[in-house]
């Protein structure tokens, strides 16, 4: 659902419609077209905060429906469609109401709007309509003030996704700086011992790539660095380390070091992701040996040895592997669980090497007629998430 209006000389709606598209459909399916009822809101902007100052109710029928009550209605500063959640249905906003949202999102005084919105807008960057510098932009200025920790840490996960698959190539380092500076901001700021410093925190590390903030997390790893409140418990030591190691900036003497304090399963686990992370070109030949050669690998080992291996900061690394995937596909279908081989076949589809090439391999692969019915979804689902991921690029060079 879209917006499609039209403003006259004094401000007022000219014109108001709902544009309603349709899902995509399976091949040989009619798209189908849905009635709903729903709501609209328009919010402005007053003393800081986006109070709704009006709302319409209607029903939306067809690929356009007119709202003639807008007519002539002052342009609000936010219009959103399906206002209060009435209906399931993907909406978009405007671009003025965009333009508000980037600067206020965080100021909009109800909180199932500002979920909507916080819905949009990622939809909206994954559909390639506002790019993932934008929607950078507007997780920083409204993610610091969204009271509700869970849509704070669903937002984060999506915003590193969006720099890590759709941001152009050329943006994606002046992306993670500016998403560390602004978590190491509001994790250091946040209420000691809280949740969201914990996010906040969280979203730091995994972001950080410059000197200076390797650096802090180093400090935070050895002590020499302290926040009030945070606790530097076994996991967070663990997620420090990996992300160190996998930035070139601890060896394996660290990840020994590590698993001496914590030699457990879970420990176990975590050290396999950590080696697999090394940035090196020998560390990624025995995490591949050990992914694809090793039949003794337990699951879990397995999984985190993939975890290790797959990083987005090292595509040049994991460039060699993409024909690899292919050429061992029929193996691991033949001689692995088929539990094992859809791990394999969805964690090391080279979804970060977003380019022709690996649309072209996958296609070629596709072309056998005898392959496994879960294997055709699998690789069908990971051509989609790269041709979405070329989108997004393009929207964001």
């Amino acid at each position: 659902m879209r917006p499609a209006l039209t403003v006259d000389g004094a401000g007022n709606y000219a014109s108001f419609a709902i544009i309603q598209e349709p899902p995509t459909s399976p091949e040989g399916i009619a798209p189908i077209l849905r009635s709903h009822r729903m709501a609209i809101g328009l919010y402005d902007l007053n003393d800081g905060v986006l109070t709704r100052r009006e709302r319409i109710e209607l029903d939306v029928v067809g690929a356009r429906t007119e709202v003639p009550q807008l007519i002539g209605t002052r342009q609000p500063d936010l219009v959103l469609l399906n206002d209060d959640d009435l209906t399931f249905t993907k909406i978009r906003l405007d671009e003025r109401s965009w333009a508000t949202a980037v600067d206020h999102l965080g100021q909009i005084d109800d909180s199932l709007a500002r979920a909507l919105v916080w819905g949009a807008a990622w939809d909206m960057t994954r559909d390639a309509e506002v790019s993932t510098g934008d929607y950078l932009s507007l997780v920083l200025s409204g993610v610091g003030v969204e009271s509700d920790i869970g849509v704070v840490q669903v937002i984060l996960r999506q915003l590193k996704t969006a720099i890590d698959v759709y941001a152009a190539p050329a943006n994606r380092a002046a992306y993670l700086e500016r998403l560390a500076s602004g978590m190491l901001a509001l994790a250091t700021a946040a209420e000691p011992a809280s949740d969201r410093q914990l996010a906040f925190t969280r979203a730091f590390l995994g972001s950080a790539v410059t000197k200076d903030h390797l650096a802090i997390l180093k400090g935070l790893l050895d002590g020499s660095v302290t926040w009030d409140g945070l606790a530097i418990d076994t996991d967070l030591r663990w997620s420090l380390l990996q992300r160190l190691v996998s930035q070139g900036e601890a060896d394996e003497s660290l990840i020994e070091a590590e698993l001496s304090s914590d030699d457990t399963a879970t420990g176990r686990r975590q050290a396999a992701v950590a080696r697999a992370a090394r940035p090196t070109a020998v560390a990624k030949e025995l995490a591949w040996a050990d992914i694809i050669d090793r039949h003794d690998l337990p699951n879990a080992l397995m999984n985190a040895t993939i975890g290790g291996f797959v990083q987005p900061d090292q595509v040049d690394l994991l460039r060699p592997y993409r024909t690899a995937y292919f050429e061992v596909l029929p193996r691991v279908w033949r001689d692995r669980t088929m539990e094992m081989a859809q791990d394999i076949t969805m964690s090391l589809y080279p979804a970060y090497l977003v380019d022709e090439e690996t649309l072209s391999q996958t296609d070629a692969f596709l072309a056998a007629p005898d392959l496994a019915s879960p294997l055709r979804r699998l690789l069908g689902e990971g051509r989609d998430g790269v041709v979405r991921a070329m989108r997004a690029r393009a929207k964001d060079a």
